[in-house]
């Protein structure tokens, strides 16, 4: 989820991957609690909710969330998140990563929707948001770009045989 997150702001909103880059510092559940407006005692990123309301990155990293959530099954009762919550504190373990799953044609209408009703409600004009309702969704559906190919051992990067083989 972070990785499209970051991917689509970097495309649509270039100038908020500083953003992006200070929520990646925290978990999850902290950074949508953030984007949310809870949380408001300290601001670590130095600005506040006021400011964010504006932005695309809260759209697109609160749309994934729910998306995950409900495809994750997170209908779990309040009880098995507190022991969860519980537990991890007492380990000492940082939250896990959410992810989001390969999604249906209806569940990523539902991720095109609530872009849009969360670009209306953070002020993005409507084009902006339908904008941006399309790029999320381009990015669920297509796999990410692949940049360890040219990174690869001494072919050149391409992946396929050389000429000599």
């Amino acid at each position: 989820m972070r990785e499209v997150v970051r991917e689509v702001v970097g495309e649509v909103a270039p100038d908020e991957t500083v953003l992006v880059d200070g929520l990646l510092r925290i978990d999850d559940e902290r950074a949508v609690a953030r984007l949310r407006g809870r949380g408001r005692a300290r601001e670590p990123l130095g600005f506040g909710v006021q400011e964010v309301t504006a932005l695309v990155t809260p759209v697109v990293w609160l749309a994934l969330d729910e998306a995950a959530r409900k495809v994750a099954g997170a209908a779990v009762d309040n009880v098995g998140r507190r022991s969860k919550a519980w537990l991890r504190r007492v380990a000492r373990r940082p939250a896990a990563v959410r992810v989001v799953p390969p999604l249906t044609a209806e569940q990523l209408e539902s991720v095109r929707q609530r872009v849009l009703e969360l670009g209306a409600e953070s002020g993005l004009a409507s084009e902006t948001a339908s904008a941006l309702a399309e790029r999320v969704v381009a990015r669920l559906v297509l796999p990410p770009p692949r940049r360890e190919l040219a990174q690869e051992g001494g072919d050149g990067g391409s992946g396929e045989p050389g000429p000599e083989a």
